[in-house]
């Protein structure tokens, strides 16, 4: 983690400011992320700021953890797998969405559900570029292939429903994928708004209940989609009060959904 980044963070629930401590744990030197006056206390584990335990998670969010985390190794793959079944490349795909962010040199990225981290590849160079996951998992994919890549980035573990970052830090703030499986995607989404810069727009894509429906019957990918409580529609009636600018459409041919909007300046 850039030392840098230590200005942007707080505690998740909280909002309160942390500090970095040096300790000795089980006879290791362990870092961690802490409160003293509220007693708050969060891992840092091989550089990723941990937030949330696994133990502690509830719903939708401890069941895809546990997808996430047990298809890591082969995620990259899969998804290949299902796009080709869609008609479309990761590179057509990701280019399009690309396409949809009012990103430029230099700006600070926050990507919530970062995933393997294939669509911080696709942004401009010189971005400060930040990946939030619930998935330890992923996580540790996508430290791997930035690194492979020469891509500097910090990644963070938590839930999008508590992002660990102050108010109004980010100048681009994006998901793709992944929301569809949110405890609530209207907290998720008030977060996103809430550590972005006024006068930022806010870029969300997943996958259509089209696409679910085809995809629930394929072995492997099948568990995603599977035993779902609702049909997937696009949250629009998660947006917050007062943003501006919204914009909602269906791409590939009914295959995907984006929402978009603008945090008013």
């Amino acid at each position: 983690m850039r030392p840098e980044t230590l200005n942007i963070l707080c505690s998740p629930a909280e909002k309160l400011p942390l500090k970095i401590v040096n300790e000795c744990y089980n006879g290791n030197r362990a870092q961690f992320l802490v409160n003293d006056e509220h007693n708050l206390r969060f891992p840092i584990r091989d550089g990723i700021p941990v937030f949330v335990e696994k133990d502690h998670l509830m719903g939708l969010n401890r069941r895809y953890r546990t997808i996430y985390d047990s298809f890591a190794s082969v995620y990259d793959f899969i998804s290949r797998v299902g796009l080709f079944m869609m008609g479309l490349s990761e590179d057509n795909i990701r280019g399009v969405f690309r396409e949809e962010l009012e990103v430029r040199e230099g700006a600070r990225v926050l990507e919530t559900s970062v995933g393997t981290g294939s669509n911080l590849t696709h942004l401009p160079q010189g971005c400060l570029c930040y990946g939030f996951d619930l998935s330890w998992n992923m996580l540790k994919r996508c430290e791997k292939k930035l690194e492979k890549m020469g891509i500097v980035a910090d990644l963070f573990l938590g839930e999008a429903e508590h992002l660990p970052f102050k108010d109004d830090v980010f100048d681009v703030v994006y998901q793709m994928g992944g929301i569809n499986f949110f405890n609530d995607k209207a907290q998720a989404i008030k977060e996103m708004v809430r550590v972005t810069r006024g006068g930022t727009r806010i870029v969300i894509m997943d996958e259509t209940e089209k696409v679910a429906r085809t995809l629930e019957r394929f072995p492997g990918i099948s568990v995603f989609f599977k035993d779902r409580q609702e049909a997937i529609s696009p949250p629009v009636e998660s947006i917050p009060a007062g943003m501006e600018d919204i914009k909602i459409k269906e791409l590939f041919k009914g295959q995907a959904w984006l929402l978009s909007f603008r945090k008013p300046s």
